[in-house]
């Protein structure tokens, strides 16, 4: 998920430009959970920082986020709010490769060595070795949905494109369906926040995403092998007074974590000191007196 108005980065000019060249540098298709795993395990090897700006969780939470990393588990987060869930979550994109390959113009960012749609397969075996190869940066692999309750299965997983229908395919062709945010994330971190917001009816579409890992569009015959790390967020009182996550799909989470608020006063003024905007005093009546006052 990029911040608004966010330049996107320029891949390298020395990155493979065709499905031969990815070949010929020796890459090997590895799954988005191998791929934090095997990045978690480097930076736990050299000592280097896993999860930048999170306080407070180094001998509690985040062992067990590593733990549920390296067994390649989906994960939900139950805790309070203002406990950090979110940008926990958002911290994981910075595990992942920082390019990584695609087949130009996939809407599902499908892999050159690992194609899912039809139309995809049919493209890798005619171009072969000349198959054009594009490049997605980390930051754009990481989709994040609030969970409200008029959130449907179509802007998750996906539905019909009535507009593909009126330019003359059938409704058995899998090109006339618009997929959703979920498999639009494929290869990548999607995070659901407040899980139990979700209605349950919608809940369910998420069912074989988790276990199975294809989806199920209106009742097409479509097996789509998704490649994602799901992870969702929820506050334990939300599960009586404004929802629950239905029990199918809470057991599907490899992982339960649970947060807290920081365990001790430095803890807390630290959280404290990286999230204020602390501004001088002397400096804001140099520059507006009023505001100094708060008359400004």
């Amino acid at each position: 998920m990029t911040a608004p108005n966010q330049v996107l980065p320029v891949p390298p000019a020395d990155l493979p430009g065709t499905l031969g060249e990815l070949r010929a540098a020796g890459h090997h298709y590895r799954t988005v959970k191998q791929e934090l795993r095997d990045n978690l395990l480097a930076r736990m090897r050299d000592g280097s920082q896993r999860f930048p700006g999170i306080v407070g969780y180094d001998d509690t939470v985040l062992p067990e986020v590593e733990r549920a990393l390296l067994a390649g588990h989906d994960m939900v987060l139950l805790g309070e709010r203002g406990q950090g869930k979110t940008r926990l979550i958002r911290s994981l994109g910075g595990l992942l490769d920082e390019w990584t390959p695609v087949i130009a113009g996939s809407v599902l960012n499908e892999h050159p060595m690992h194609p899912l749609t039809p139309a995809s397969r049919t493209l890798v075996d005619e171009a072969g070795d000349d198959l054009p190869v594009g490049w997605l940066h980390r930051s754009m692999r990481y989709g994040e949905k609030l969970a409200t309750p008029d959130t449907s299965v179509g802007d998750l997983i996906g539905d019909v494109d009535p507009i593909r229908i009126a330019q003359g395919r059938t409704l058995g062709d899998p090109e006339t369906i618009h997929f959703g945010l979920v498999p639009r994330t494929n290869r990548g971190i999607f995070a659901v926040n407040e899980l139990p917001d979700l209605a349950e009816r919608i809940q369910v579409a998420l069912l074989n995403v988790l276990e199975e890992r294809d989806i199920q569009v209106r009742g097409y015959q479509l097996r789509l092998p998704l490649d994602l790390l799901l992870v969702a967020s929820a506050n334990p009182e939300d599960y009586t007074n404004r929802g629950r996550i239905i029990s199918p799909l809470k057991d599907r989470f490899g992982a339960e974590i649970r947060t807290h608020y920081p365990v001790d006063l430095d803890l807390e003024l630290d959280l404290i000191r990286q999230e204020a905007e602390l501004i001088a005093v002397a400096d804001v009546r140099h520059a507006d007196p009023g505001r100094a006052l708060g008359l400004g």
